[in-house]
């Protein structure tokens, strides 16, 4: 996100007010009159609505055919299926759906545009008060996607998909309450402590970006080493290629606390070698790998490495084993 883009919604932020964020669309974000600096960590499969079984059965064989090589696809059954489990109100169905519309995969019903159809399905999912659906609409109002772009507006939705468990929300604000300064003045809305709360409530639900950013926080202003190498760690876990790499430095014998990498830890050959071994897994699988067995294969010190086969857990799962 670059700096102007922040700064506008930065300045949405503090003067946040309750207005119907489009004209002539028919869902608000919740009326406030003054910024929001409380937070508490939502997950968002805890504030999903429940899902009719026969549309998650449809759902799935959705997502089985889109595994397959992204040449032999069939968007028009795939289009199909998540259709008729989003009738049913299956979240994910309508997020992909909508997804898949904006991407010219799948064409809209007839008698809409693509913008219109994806629009009046994001605007379904925030009347189900889905946080994918508010996050979706501050996407789309940010981008200027189908309507006029207002990052004013986009920023209530983004803070509205936070409160809702959207770790792609709690991401968006919680970078923009960690930015101290913002070109050559101060962040008025730098609120490190919610923040670092949001970065760590998104970086708990898989969003590898906001551990980064947490432990790149840590790291860098917070001087707190310890828990900046816990979020690297919760990073690389989830596919984050520059955490890892990091971690393949901090551990090398030759590491000095003037470099970079420096995080005050034992220098370890091994484990230097282990974290080089996941950033290779990373660019076999082109970096959509992730690694749930991460501390099985490389725990964080003080644990003693454990014996390890060179296998991946993520690889395992995929060939059914």
């Amino acid at each position: 996100m670059n700096i102007e883009i922040k700064i506008a919604l930065l300045l949405g932020f503090i003067l946040l007010t309750s207005c119907k964020p489009i004209d002539k669309k028919d869902v608000t974000v919740t009326q406030k009159t003054e910024p929001d600096l409380t937070f508490t960590c939502v997950y968002e499969k805890d504030t999903l609505p429940p899902v009719d079984p026969e549309a998650d059965v449809w759902f799935k064989q959705a997502r089985e055919l889109e595994k397959v090589n992204k040449h032999q696809r069939d968007y028009k059954q795939i289009g199909d299926l998540y259709r008729k489990a989003a009738e049913r109100n299956h979240p994910k169905a309508m997020l992909n759906l909508s997804n898949l519309i904006s991407y010219g995969k799948v064409p809209p019903i007839g008698g809409k545009g693509p913008a219109q159809e994806v629009w009046d399905i994001i605007q379904k999912m925030a009347k189900l008060n889905i946080s994918y659906g508010y996050y979706q609409m501050g996407h789309y109002l940010d981008t200027g996607y189908g309507v006029p772009a207002d990052r004013t507006k986009a920023l209530a939705y983004f803070r509205q998909a936070a409160d809702l468990g959207s770790p792609e929300g709690q991401y968006v604000i919680g970078d923009i309450f960690l930015a101290q300064r913002l070109s050559d003045k101060d962040n008025p809305a730098y609120q490190p402590e919610i923040g670092k709360k949001m970065l760590a409530c998104a970086a708990q639900q898989g969003n590898k970006e906001a551990a980064f950013t947490a432990a790149m926080f840590y790291k860098s202003v917070e001087k707190n080493f310890d828990i900046a190498l816990e979020f690297f760690q919760l990073a690389s876990e989830n596919g984050h290629r520059i955490s890892a790499s990091i971690l393949i430095d901090t551990f090398k014998i030759d590491t000095t606390p003037k470099d970079y990498y420096y995080l005050a830890v034992k220098p370890d050959p091994e484990r230097s070698a282990r974290y080089e071994a996941i950033v290779k897994e990373m660019d076999a699988s082109d970096e959509t790998a992730k690694f749930p067995d991460i501390d099985k294969i490389v725990p964080l010190p003080p644990a003693e490495l454990p014996e390890w086969d060179g296998s991946f857990e993520y690889k395992k799962q995929v060939e059914g084993q």
